[in-house]
Formats: structure tokens, C-alpha cells, sequence
């Protein structure tokens, strides 16, 4: 079992509990590595990198797909229908992302962030999703959309220089 940082109540918490927080930039934290990593990589691995990249970012859906699915039990009304099936259409983005060819799925992770952004818009104005998700997440999102649209870009220059 793990230690707790934080002890309080999660769904009370105005602020973000810090091993959410770490959880949650560390993983964001990883996009940037890759981006710096594949910009002072030799050419010869570059594509590597990117690949791992996509898996990354696919996985990044299906952790936030994990994410929404947790937050949802702190509603006040508990959880509905429609979040497993929020649930479900994330990770199943995330799987498909993943198995998507490169210069697909450069194209469409942005805008999936940019919609996951969107989705949690719409929770947070039904009441949702607790006010310490809401501290951290569209910050996250945003950061992580633009990390995405940077190694997209990456992407690019890196496929046309194999063709």
C-alpha cells in the first residue's frame, strides 16, 4: 500500500492534492522530455522516438479516460451513465491513436485534447467534477496540447526527410 501525501478529502479539496498534481505534470512532464529528446537525437532514431511519442500520447488518453472515470464517483450525484461511455470513447480514442499510422495520428491528437478540454468544460457547468480536478486539469490540458502540437510538427519534418 502506499502512503498518502494527502489525507484530507478529496472531494471537498479546493486545491488540487500534490500527488495529484505530481501525477498528473509527470506525465504531461514526458512530452516535453520526448520533444527535447527527439530535437538532440541523431536523425537515425528520431522516427523511434516519435513512435514512442504517439504511444505515449495515446496513452495519455487512456489515462485521462482513467481520470474522468475517478472524478466522476465525487459528483455529487455519483456517477451517471454517460461516464462510462465518456470513459469508454477516451480510451478507445487513446487505443486507436496508438494504432493509427503517424502522420493520422499527429493530425488528430491535438484536437482530441483540445475536445477532452471541451468535455470537461461541459462537466465542470453540470456541477460534475470536484472543484481540485478543475484547479489542475484545463492548465494540463492546455500544456499538453501544445507540447502535441509541437512533436506533430517534429513528426513532419522527421517523415519528409525519410521520404
Amino acid at each position: 500500500m502506499m502512503p498518502r501525501i494527502y489525507t484530507g478529502k478529496e472531494a471537498e479539496a479546493a486545491r488540487t492534492p500534490l500527488e495529484g498534481a505530481l501525477l498528473g505534470w509527470s506525465a504531461i512532464l514526458m512530452l516535453g522530455i520526448f520533444l527535447i529528446a527527439i530535437r538532440i537525437a541523431p536523425k537515425s532514431v528520431q522516427a523511434s522516438f516519435l513512435r514512442i511519442a504517439q504511444i505515449w500520447v495515446a496513452d495519455l488518453f487512456c489515462f485521462f479516460a482513467g481520470v474522468h472515470r475517478g472524478a466522476s464517483f465525487y459528483a455529487p450525484e455519483g456517477p451517471r451513465l454517460s461516464d462510462p461511455l465518456i470513459f469508454l470513447s477516451m480510451h478507445f480514442g487513446g487505443l486507436s491513436l496508438a494504432l493509427l499510422p503517424a502522420r493520422k495520428a499527429w493530425r488528430i491528437a491535438p484536437a482530441g485534447m483540445l475536445l477532452t478540454l471541451a468535455g470537461d468544460t461541459f462537466l465542470d457547468r453540470e456541477d460534475r467534477l470536484p472543484q481540485f480536478f478543475l484547479r489542475l486539469r484545463p492548465l494540463q490540458l492546455l500544456v499538453a496540447t501544445v507540447l502535441i502540437t509541437l512533436l506533430a510538427s517534429k513528426a513532419q519534418t522527421v517523415s519528409r526527410t525519410e521520404a
